[in-house]
């Protein structure tokens, strides 16, 4: 004998809840539910996995009842039918089915109120900023490209202000405005003077991996001398993985566990590019102690590392974080991960420093890259109507 599996999907839990019922009947038993998302940027939806046992002939041994659902008719939703042996999780408890049932339901309430914090903002902009349609979907525009809704808000504001040529204008004139508000550095692995640069950064960003993939750029495309430092001496694995880069390509590499250490350790470096890994911080005292260290190398240059796939409110935070120790460039990762770029705009205005490279993947070197500053722009508010070309402000 065999079971019936359907898969159900729809817009909330009660729907999907309904759906299975009115397929299954009342003695449907669920199996699994997660949330969905339809699309890149699309709403999420719950998918409910349901069985249907066939009936038997003899009566069956004692076990657990079976969670009925009863419900309203609902909106039309889409299923996937399949016929398999019955799985083990068909004689989950009740307790189990209850607790996949609740699981949903809270998930679902979560979105509900996320999609009427939005409505609600929303509705504030709309009061507070007259928009033409025109206006209003250049608004939804960033924020479907991860721009943080205070940042967009100022920026149609600004446009809606400036524009002397209508609607048409808004777009440009927008792509101008957050071109004013980014700058763009030279990549540091470049040929020039002796530099001394320092990864810092939150836990998990990819400073190790960026910091390898600039070493190999340096050595391989402009042929300079690279030797490593590393003063992370907390992450497990961490000193045994900047040797292995160092044996790889051939450079120097060395330890410092503390800030005299690290002074002499730059002082024996003869290379024309010195690269500094650091271990990840959180906690305003300990970021605090850890640039004073690397800040006691004279000519250190403190490059921030953020990972764009955090999204604009991380960002934001992270920068706000970092900002009072006036970091002299940044570099986001992750952009491959990320569900939208706008964020690095949230960072970007708090910083108030170039960005001088991106990173989108794991390979070493190829998924590093400088931009040039219409590629930033185009990076944070994507294609706009006949977008007006950044002005590039090295720093």
């Amino acid at each position: 004998m065999t079971t019936t599996v359907r898969t159900f999907r729809a817009p909330d839990a009660r729907a999907a809840l309904a759906a299975v019922k009115e397929a299954l009947g009342p003695n449907a038993i669920i199996l699994a539910t997660q949330t969905v998302r339809v699309g890149i940027f699309g709403k999420t939806e719950i998918e409910v996995t349901a069985a249907l046992e066939p009936e038997r002939t003899e009566a069956p041994a004692a076990a657990a009842p079976a969670v009925r659902y009863q419900g309203v008719a609902q909106p039309k939703v889409k299923t996937e039918e399949r016929v398999s042996p019955a799985p083990e999780s068909v004689k989950s408890s009740a307790t189990q089915h209850f607790d996949h049932e609740m699981k949903t339901m809270r998930t679902a309430l979560e979105d509900v109120r996320h999609e009427l914090r939005l409505v609600s903002d929303f509705s504030r902009s709309r009061a507070n900023l007259p928009m033409s349609p025109a206006a209003a979907d250049l608004l939804s525009h960033l924020e479907q490209r991860g721009v943080e809704r205070r940042l967009g808000v100022e920026l149609v504001k600004q446009a809606i202000g400036d524009s002397r040529g209508g609607n048409r204008s808004l777009g440009p004139r927008i792509h101008q405005l957050v071109a004013d508000k980014v700058r763009v550095a030279p990549a540091a692995w470049l040929p020039g003077s002796r530099r001394v640069i320092a990864l810092v950064g939150p836990t998990g960003v990819g400073k190790t991996t960026t910091l390898a993939k600039i070493a190999a750029r340096a050595l391989i495309e402009s042929r300079i001398s690279v030797a490593l430092i590393t003063v992370d001496t907390y992450r497990v694995g961490a000193t045994a993985q900047m040797a292995r880069y160092g044996e790889i390509m051939n450079i120097p590499t060395q330890v410092a566990t503390s800030q005299a250490e690290l002074v002499r350790a730059v002082e024996r470096c003869s290379a024309e590019l010195v690269l500094i890994d650091t271990s990840g911080r959180s906690i305003a005292q300990d970021i605090a102690q850890q640039v004073a260290m690397l800040r006691s190398v004279e000519g250190v240059q403190l490059h921030l590392v953020l990972s764009a796939a955090t999204g604009p409110e991380q960002l934001a935070a992270n920068a706000e974080r970092y900002r009072a120790l006036q970091p002299d460039q940044l570099i986001f990762t992750k952009i491959d991960e990320a569900v939208s770029t706008g964020g690095i705009l949230s960072a970007a205005v708090r910083i108030e420093r170039p960005v001088t490279c991106i990173t989108d993947g794991q390979r070493v070197p190829e998924d590093l890259h400088a931009l040039t500053a219409t590629q930033l722009v185009d990076l944070i508010v994507g294609s706009l109507d006949q977008p007006a070309t950044a002005t590039s402000r090295a720093g």
